[in-house]
């Protein structure tokens, strides 16, 4: 009998961890989104706007960053709002995003005019999502690049495809430890964004932690 209660009482403990477990890594609703939401079309392109920040009348332009940063959000809900890009895949609309001139390098800014590069909604979202990371100036611009080939594959559905499944599995690591110690999304992968092989280190260049 006392070797039942004892199974039963480890199956139970067991149960009550991994359902903790399980809600803690918990994704959002992407049919109900919280923080972000679409622009309306317009010559069938669109953005995602950040809906909690606090505008400055003093700013000419406040990005989603610095947004981001005056919503006096808590730590739970900033990281739920992150979570919240990852629902932008597959999206593949243009995006008509402008990013202030605190995001990537000038040559690569005007690489992007120059060429007329785009970029589709699911790689603004992941490029908006990382821009949250640095402390300082973006290093990077909205162009994702496999290393393999050097060439840009913002459009290219299956290299995307591998994109996201490396940053969701990424963002459920750092979820796991409450974003306390932030390591760079694309490390050790066959992706990056244009402008982060300048960098030595990119790592060094984002926060610790949320």
């Amino acid at each position: 009998m006392k070797k039942n209660s004892s199974l039963l009482a480890l199956i139970c403990g067991t149960i009550i961890i991994l359902l903790h477990i399980s809600c803690s890594v918990r994704t959002v609703d992407c049919h109900h989104l919280k923080y972000l939401s679409l622009s309306k079309q317009h010559n069938n392109r669109q953005h995602i706007n950040f809906l909690y920040g606090v505008s400055s009348s003093n700013d000419f332009f406040d990005d989603d960053r610095v947004l981001f940063r005056r919503s006096n959000l808590k730590k739970s809900d900033k990281i739920k709002a992150l979570e919240e890009y990852l629902c932008f895949y597959k999206n593949d609309i243009v995006s008509d995003k402008n990013y202030s001139e605190k995001y990537g390098r000038i040559l690569n800014r005007i690489k992007l005019s120059k060429e007329n590069i785009k970029f589709p909604l699911e790689v603004e979202a992941l490029y908006s999502l990382t821009s949250m990371l640095f402390e300082d100036n973006v290093a990077i611009s909205p162009v994702m690049v496999n290393k393999k080939t050097g060439k840009i594959c913002n459009f290219e559905r299956k290299e995307m495809d591998e994109v996201y499944t490396i940053y969701r599995n990424w963002f459920r690591r750092m979820k796991k430890e409450d974003f306390s110690r932030i390591k760079w999304p694309l490390k050790n992968s066959d992706y990056m964004w244009l402008g982060e092989d300048i960098v030595e280190n990119v790592e060094e260049l984002i926060k610790k932690e949320m």
